[in-house]
């Protein structure tokens, strides 16, 4: 991957430090200042097959936007025709998450001075109506410094002008999410942003996370109940804001401003920081979103990059019902192998996003064995598509998130059952549904293979 030239633009590339499902993080350096960066390299094949573009474009927009001390800061962006380059600030002091475990816990003096930061950065983030969606110790990395810098704004989000406008999409680590996202009733998310900033909190005391099960239900019925125990080591002040944060009602919990007042806060805090929460700027357009990653070569690319051929447009969906006769239903089930030019082959089904099954089962008998894989019951969409299940489960490398349609045959009782990864991984989306498909042996009439 883009190693082979150890070069992009005026950058060249050293190390990889990091590695994630779209791409590499490899340590460059600016060969006109000599400065250090890091350098994300997302491959845009990865991007079209877990239909990431929309959420990269909005990914690099946003963090043009946030501008402060205690947030990875972002350079700029360039292109090749197989690969988006974002070069952004080097935090080479590690995660917090591992300064922890190396630690055990963090004396409160040391927690107190990470959580003003994080709660600074958290600040100027909700101030431009950015909510993070995925704060936990292995996204705050430390600079050479000793300062908290946020990082992975992957799912982030702007949360709508509107107070009644709330997000949706359930989504985040599920040890540091919030009683109202696992509801999928709707959720503000910079209100839940607070809640995991108050369990980061905790962690950096305690050394351990306040909701920890083995079982996923039992640990998401422990978070909606807002089940934990304060350790004993816990200063009263410590206590009070903690209980103040972790509070099951969004309505009730702490706002960042009551967090700056509070007593256990306050201490060695320069409040003279707070000025640098300078007036929010105005929120990206849609037109800026769309040309995050600008089309055409940059003039800071330099002549070793390809000019960009592949346009990062996500694929059209299909329009237009399809009908199941016999022989669409076969031709779903060949993934479009009997008319692979047919205007009603989904794209999605060559990029792994899709599982098609014919069933002898109702949604109602589905939602009960996802139940017994899940530990909790899937959600059954309302009118007028009832004929929908949503769901998601934690997996070793995040949230999976998967929607099962359910369309009626022409032959009795034979329903076609269609399995959507919506956001996560792809391996882990395909144990889940051969799991599935493994406890309804009995009922399966014809699968298509995994791809």
């Amino acid at each position: 991957m883009a190693s082979a030239s150890k070069r992009v633009g005026k950058y060249d590339l050293l190390a990889v430090i990091g590695q994630g499902s779209f791409g590499t993080v490899r340590k460059a350096i600016d060969t006109e200042t000599g400065l250090t960066w890091a350098i994300k390299i997302v491959e845009k094949a990865k991007l079209q097959e877990d239909h990431g573009v929309e959420q990269l474009k909005k990914e690099i927009a946003l963090m043009k936007l946030l501008k402060h001390e205690n947030i990875v800061q972002l350079r700029e962006v360039m292109q090749s025709q197989h690969y988006v380059y974002m070069v952004m600030e080097l935090v080479s002091g590690g995660e917090l998450f591992d300064k922890i475990v190396s630690s055990r816990k963090l004396k409160e003096s040391v927690a107190r001075k990470y959580f003003q930061q994080l709660i600074m950065g958290v600040a100027a983030c909700h101030q431009n109506g950015v909510a993070h969606r995925d704060l936990k110790p292995e996204n705050l990395l430390l600079d050479e410094n000793d300062v908290i810098k946020i990082s992975d704004f992957g799912l982030s989000n702007w949360m709508p002008k509107t107070g009644e406008a709330l997000l949706v999409t359930p989504c985040g680590t599920a040890n540091y999410v919030a009683p109202e996202v696992l509801k999928e009733r709707g959720y503000n998310g910079c209100v839940a942003d607070i809640w995991s900033c108050g369990v980061i909190l905790f962690v950096m005391l305690a050394g351990y996370r306040p909701f920890e099960d083995k079982n996923m239900n039992a640990l998401f019925n422990k978070i909606e109940r807002g089940e934990y125990s304060m350790d004993r080591s816990f200063t009263p002040l410590a206590q009070d804001l903690i209980s103040k944060i972790l509070v099951v009602e969004p309505s009730q919990r702490y706002t960042i401003a009551q967090i700056l007042q509070h007593p256990w806060f306050v201490i060695d805090f320069d409040i003279n920081r707070t000025r640098a929460l300078a007036a929010a700027l105005p929120a990206p357009t849609q037109d800026q979103v769309d040309h995050a990653i600008a089309p055409g070569t940059s003039p800071a690319m330099g002549s070793s990059l390809t000019p960009p051929t592949q346009n990062l447009a996500p694929p059209a969906a299909p329009t237009g019902p399809i009908k199941l006769d016999a022989f669409d239903i076969v031709n779903k089930l060949t993934l479009g192998i009997l008319t692979p030019l047919s205007s009603q082959q989904d794209p999605a089904a060559n990029k792994g996003l899709v599982r098609r099954v014919l069933v002898r089962a109702t949604i109602d008998e589905v939602s009960i064995v996802l139940e017994r894989l899940l530990g909790m019951p899937p959600t059954r969409a309302p009118a007028p598509a009832a004929n929908e299940l949503k769901g998601f489960t934690n997996g070793a490398t995040g949230l999976v998130t998967f929607g099962i349609s359910f369309t009626a045959t022409t032959a009795p009782g034979i329903y076609l059952m269609e399995c959507r990864r919506g956001r996560g991984d792809f391996l882990e989306f395909q144990s889940l549904i051969d799991k599935l498909l493994a406890a309804m042996q009995g009922q399966l009439v014809s699968v298509d293979a995994p791809h």
